[in-house]
This record gives structure tokens, sequence and C-alpha cells, in this order.
């Protein structure tokens, strides 16, 4: 991705170009479709304020398998040129004026996605067993979540790879 100049301009500037750059990143997760998928449909909107200087809402949302929905919300003050944001560990409000400094830290959440979608995928196959159900219904559970409809639930098929030998090798654990 080509690094993001903002050479002076007014607010509103800045946040047409953050914009801009932001719908590169998610589109660089979004092709070809299997990518799509395996970025939980990636997805962006900004929520522009009606009036100068208000602020701007930027909310990057992603699904994990099953459809649990996860977003990172980021804030533009556009009079103070400002972005706000939540640290990774969520435990603090990050402002900075580099849109850059921005752009890096959805694109490092983004790239966590795939792991985050697996680590789901494997936390409901686990469930699963401990519900009980038979390695058919957790096949067939797969198979649902391979064709389901909303398309940030579904699963790849290295996801489903994953799963399958994730169950077969739960299942081999239990009966020794």
């Amino acid at each position: 991705m080509p690094e993001v100049v903002v050479v002076g301009g007014n607010g509103q500037e800045v946040l047409d170009t953050f914009e801009a750059e932001l719908e590169d990143l998610i589109q660089s997760c979004r092709h070809p479709a299997e990518k799509r998928i395996r970025y939980g449909n990636l997805r962006s909107e900004i929520s522009r304020g009606s009036d100068e200087g208000e602020a701007a809402n930027a909310a990057v949302v992603y699904e994990t398998p099953g459809g649990s929905t996860t977003q990172i919300n980021i804030v533009y003050d556009e009079g103070a040129r400002t972005f706000s944001y939540l640290s990774d560990d969520l435990g603090e409000t990050l402002t900075s004026t580099d849109p850059r400094e921005v752009l890096d830290m959805v694109r490092r959440h983004a790239e966590t996605i795939p792991d985050k979608r697996l680590q789901a995928l494997k936390g409901t196959i686990d469930i699963w067993m401990s519900e009980g159900k038979s390695r058919r219904e957790m096949f067939s559970e797969m198979n649902k979540l391979l064709q389901n409809e909303f398309l940030g639930g579904r699963i790849t098929n290295d996801e489903l790879k994953a799963g399958i030998q994730h169950i077969v090798r739960e299942f081999s654990r239990d009966s020794r």
C-alpha cells in the first residue's frame, strides 16, 4: 500500500485522504473472493458530521465463522485534526494526528483476522464436542458454515480443512 501523504490542507482533506487509503486497505483484504471470506468480509464505513468541525466516525467491521461481529472504531475530530481509537488491549484511548499511524493500526489488526477466525472456529468445535455432538454432526455443522449465507460467517476451504483436522485430533484424543 502506498504511503499516505497529507501535506497541509484542512481537516476535511485529511479525512478524505484517510478514507481513500482505508478503502484501499480494505480492498486488499477482499480480493480474490476466498480472501474476502478469510478476512471475515472486512468492510468499513465513515459517518461524517454534518457541520464543519464535527467528529467523523470510521467503523471497520468483520465476522468470525458462525457470524460473531467485531468492530474497530476510529473517531476523527476535524477541528483538532486528531484520530482517536482504542489501544490493542482495549485499555486506553489513543490519539494521533498522523493518519499513517491509524492505518498501520488497522493493517496490523487486519493481519490477525485469519488467525482469530481459525481460533474462533476451533472454539466452536470444542463447544460442539462438550455438547456431545458426534463426528457426523460436527461435519454437518462444518458444511453449514461452508455454505453460510452470511458471507463473513462462512469458512474457507483452508478453514474447513483445519477444522476437520481439529475434530479428528480431538476425537482421537478422547478415545484414548
